[in-house]
């Protein structure tokens, strides 16, 4: 998950175009030079045989003398450009008190349009739209000013190969039928018109004030369908882009639609921080309904990386028979790539039970992976994620000690976990080297405590867990509530036991830290299913009422400095909006959210959380929420609800707020399948040299421009960009408009 480089190599990435870049400065119209005093009449010059600017004694003005006022113009252009037709363009000029001169042109935003760098021809890419600024250097000064790109995107009906994929992800990696037929011009004025209410027609999916990232897969558009419609009319509008989409009706009834992925780009990358309207028309024998209305936030920061999960039920692999309907069927671990529309196999074999791999945790950098063996919890492996997904099997075996351990940032050690989870052994806290097994020898952590679903802060100076066992300081473990410890690396030293919340009734599990390091993102189990310790299982394994119910919870969040003070993340958890469905017992899908997992990578202001779900998916994934075990329940046809999906949380919120916005749906995981305990982590690090977009990509730390290409650098620039490896909060590149030094990365504290 990383913030774009002035969005440039992305949109390389996304294929949308190849841009032409420079660098800018962001002041008004006009620039005087520093020296004193009013241009006046007596100051007039003329240009001189070399371009700069005369004085009536020959002699060169400029550099510093206010006598020559360099002005560029036209000033605050706005343009309104067509998508996919040919580009009109704007024409810049520098002048010396009306006189023009030969500057040299440049715009700070390559992706809105290039510039021609002598003749001050500046063309759109038509691609994006957004505001940019132009500036002209000439004879030591400067001037600039600001244009702006409106971008009008229109589509009738789905194109040739549209919304690719329909593997295991579905269609887009969202689901649904794709793009739909065109519409006809008399069916586009219907849809046009004014539209009349119609009783039941409501929004499943997204929802209301959704925050989305740059980069994402676009999302399936649902909703609440009380007659037949035959098209819809899509309408996102933001300052600078619009799309106006025209689409007949992909199946009877017709309930969803996907946003066409090349306007979902473009509507992302031409944000600037404001709101985004959606809207929608439909149309059933010629008359007009709704409209629906949302409006969306979109982040300025992409997400990349990778999410690794289980999965439960999934047909990339077959090591356990049978399904309900006789077929083998897979547990393993998958991961989910940037961009894909389907996952791809990381641990697991078509070995028959001895070939699963679910219970995972992974290293905050993405470079090792820790999973249980499927015939013998008490056996696990480590994966190297830098190396094809290499497999060792860690030693000793048949203990368990390696269950569900919190992983330090790097992948070199882990903390066992002390919770009887499935295959753990319940061990006391104690450090154990990843590669080889061994205990690694460490000070103050209390004798006998026992440390449930713990978890390393990503810089590796804390951890937090469940208070399972054992009695520190003369407090006896209780099984629910949520302590910390403080940890130095250096000194492998633990310090500072404290309880962080101790919930009135419940338990406090699978906490995970926000990239701040100061605060914990936690499940707050308020039922459990009588079964396991921090499951998320139904009540019983078994097609009869009893599997029809099961552990309910919610997500909170709460500080580690100052005072502790622990809070339910209502809208994050949905409460007062989301859909229900009682005939599959969805009554109230608050309650159904656990395994949160926050992004050590904080982007756009924003950290990043993925956690379990077995809320509705919109009209696609409906059936009871505790329905996602094969062996008792078809999911072959009708997906579980039992899916990954990630919200976003304001950085630097006050304790006792609620900082979440509402979850979206988690692009490119098997639709046919159980998919929970995601990790979202930086893809692992990548030698100088090498092609980048962000420094978090980089070893040394850097990602800087060489030769108009970004490669990886161990050298410090002049200050470090977004992204860029940093010490302290100064060394960042716009530190004066929020950026800071977060977790040894610059990052912006809050959204734009």
């Amino acid at each position: 998950m990383r913030f774009s480089r002035l969005t440039l190599l992305l949109f390389l990435c996304l294929a949308l175009a190849t841009f032409g870049g420079a660098c800018g400065s962001s002041g008004g119209s006009k620039f005087t030079g520093s020296g004193q005093g009013d241009a006046s009449a007596d100051d007039a010059t003329v240009p001189g045989d070399d371009g700069s600017a005369l004085g009536d004694d020959g002699s060169h003005l400029g550099n510093g003398d206010a006598s020559s006022v360099l002005t560029i113009a036209p000033a605050n252009e706005t343009i309104d450009v067509t998508y996919g037709q040919s580009m009109p363009t704007v024409q810049y000029t520098a002048t010396v008190l009306g006189q023009q001169v030969a500057a040299s042109f440049a715009i700070d935003r390559g992706e809105i349009g290039s510039m021609n760098a002598s003749s001050g021809l500046m063309t759109p890419t038509g691609n994006v739209g957004g505001t940019a600024h132009v500036t002209a250097t000439y004879n030591g000064q400067t001037a600039s000013t600001t244009v702006t790109v409106r971008l009008h995107m229109t589509q009738n009906g789905g194109t040739a190969g549209a919304d690719a994929g329909g593997g295991a992800g579905g269609n887009g990696g969202v689901g649904g039928e794709g793009q739909g037929g065109q519409v006809s011009g008399q069916g586009q004025g219907v849809l046009q018109g004014t539209p009349m209410a119609d009783p039941g027609l409501s929004w499943l999916y997204p929802y209301d004030k959704t925050v989305w990232p740059r980069g994402l897969l676009a999302p399936l558009l649902q909703w609440n369908a009380p007659r037949n419609y035959d098209a819809v009319y899509i309408d996102l509008k933001e300052a600078a882009f619009e799309f106006q989409g025209f689409f007949s009706a992909t199946a009877t009834p017709f309930v969803h639609h996907p946003v066409p992925q090349q306007a979902w780009q473009a509507l992302g990358y031409s944000n600037q921080g404001e709101d985004v309207t959606v809207t929608l028309v439909f149309s059933a024998g010629g008359v007009a309904y709704g409209p629906l209305t949302e409006t969306w936030k979109i982040a300025q920061a992409t997400l990349t990386g990778t999410v690794y999960y289980n999965s439960y039920g999934t047909n990339l692999v077959q090591n356990y028979c049978c399904t309900i309907n006789g077929a083998s069927f897979g547990g393993a671990t998958l991961a989910i790539k940037h961009g894909a529309t389907s996952p791809t196999l990381v641990a697991g074999t078509n070995a028959m039970t001895s070939g699963c791999r679910v219970c995972h945790s992974v290293s905050a950098d993405g470079s090792r992976l820790v999973t249980e063996h499927g015939d013998n919890y008490d056996t696990s492996s480590w994966y190297d994620l830098k190396n094809g997904y290499a497999e060792t099997t860690m030693n000793p075996q048949g203990t368990g000690q390696f269950a569900w351990p919190a992983m330090f940032p790097d992948g070199s050690m882990l903390l066992a976990d002390g919770a009887p989870l499935s295959g753990s052994g319940g061990y006391a806290a104690q450090l154990f080297s990843v590669q080889t097994g061994a205990a690694v020898a460490s000070t103050g952590l209390p004798a006998g405590l026992k440390a449930g679903a713990p978890v390393f802060s990503p810089d590796g100076t804390h951890v937090a867990f469940n208070f399972y066992g054992g009695t520190v300081n003369g407090t006896a473990a209780d099984g629910k509530s949520l302590a910390a410890m403080d940890f130095d690396p250096k000194t492998s030293t633990f310090s500072n036991f404290r309880i962080l919340y101790t919930p009135p009734s419940g338990t406090a599990v699978w906490p995970s830290f926000l990239p701040t390091n100061d605060a914990v993102v936690f499940e707050l189990e308020t039922v459990n299913n009588g079964r396991d310790w921090g499951g998320t299982r139904s009540t019983c394994d078994s097609s009869g009422t009893c599997s029809n119910t099961g552990t309910q919870a919610e997500l909170w969040w709460v500080n580690l400095t100052g005072t502790p003070q622990a809070t339910r993340l209502d809208v994050l958890n949905g409460k007062g909006y989301l859909p229900t469905l009682a005939a599959t017992q969805h009554t109230d899908d608050t309650t159904l959210d656990y395994e949160p997992t926050v992004n050590p990578v904080p982007s756009g202001g924003y950290a990043w959380v993925v956690f379990t779900s077995r809320r509705l998916y919109g009209n696609i994934a409906t059936i009871n929420p505790y329905w996602s075990d094969p062996r008792f329940h078809d999911i072959s046809q009708a997906p579980t609800p039992k899916k990954l999906w990630v919200a976003a949380i304001d950085l630097s919120a006050k304790p006792g707020t609620d900082p979440s916005h509402p979850a979206f749906y988690l692009p490119g995981q098997e639709l046919l399948a159980g998919n929970s305990r995601g990790y979202w982590v930086v893809d692992p690090c990548m030698p100088n040299g090498s092609t980048c977009q962000t420094g978090d990509e980089c070893c040394g730390g850097y990602c800087e421009d060489v030769d108009g290409g970004f490669v990886c650098s161990s050298q410090p620039p002049a200050c470090s960009n977004l992204n860029d490896k940093c010490t302290t909060t100064s060394d960042c590149c716009g530190a004066s408009q929020g950026v800071q030094c977060i977790n040894g990365r610059c990052a912006q504290s809050s959204p734009q």
